[in-house]
């Protein structure tokens, strides 16, 4: 994990914790949070409703499945400039940990996390820092690093509306996200993904992700 070599706190900053199911605990979190940081932590129901100048948003994990947890992280990717979000209560080896792949997603504590490496993590984030468990760090290295290329991309012919659903994933869009869009069923968009995948030589949502990347002509 990222340590932070100062403990100085980082004035003017705010943080929110973000929790459908808020509770006393959950008060008394963002309480403790205030007191240790002395900042302003405060519990939303809304991602509508969080203040401007916020610095970081803690996204509370638990009770929340994982289009639930999507929804959310992509509406502060969309809406949110210069937030940081961090996972609370996160699951070991579950689907929510796949949410770090958002670049808004900057940290992840566990269920389990205990009060000092929450503060930590939570000053490592202020300083825009990143905070994220070695094992999963070491994942994702191991799954995105690979020898540099001097070949070119080849030159695919996309239909339109393929461009169209590769443009819509590029932007982290759903199967049911490009079902609303486009106006077709989700078996349709199934299809398309699976031509659209033998196409350009992936298996799947994230190699597709990746492959379109640096594409900027899908509008055309």
């Amino acid at each position: 994990m990222s340590i932070l070599e100062s403990d100085t706190v980082v004035q003017g900053n705010n943080i929110v914790l973000f929790s459908a199911n808020s509770s006393l605990q959950t008060g008394l979190l963002a309480k403790l949070i205030g007191e240790e940081l002395q900042l302003d932590c405060s519990v939303h129901r809304e991602l509508g409703s969080v203040p401007a100048g916020t610095n970081v948003i803690l996204i509370d994990c638990n009770g929340q499945d994982l289009e639930t947890l999507s929804e959310f992280v992509r509406e502060i990717q969309n809406t949110l400039e210069n937030v940081n979000a961090a996972l609370l209560n996160a699951e070991y080896e579950s689907e929510q940990e796949s949410l770090l792949d958002w670049p808004c997603v900057s940290g992840l504590f566990y269920v389990d996390s205990e009060q000092e490496q929450l503060i930590r993590g939570l000053k490592c984030l202020l300083e825009g820092d990143f905070w994220v468990p070695r094992r999963l760090l070491h994942t994702f290295l191991d799954k995105n690093r690979k020898a540099p290329s001097n070949i070119k991309r080849p030159n695919v012919k996309l239909t339109k509306r393929e461009k169209q659903i590769l443009k819509l994933i590029k932007e982290g869009a759903t199967n049911a996200d490009i079902s609303e869009s486009l106006s077709v069923s989700e078996h349709t968009v199934k299809s398309h993904l699976y031509n659209v995948y033998k196409k350009i030589g992936v298996r799947n949502r994230l190699e597709a992700s990746n492959w379109v990347r640096d594409m900027d002509d899908l509008d055309n």
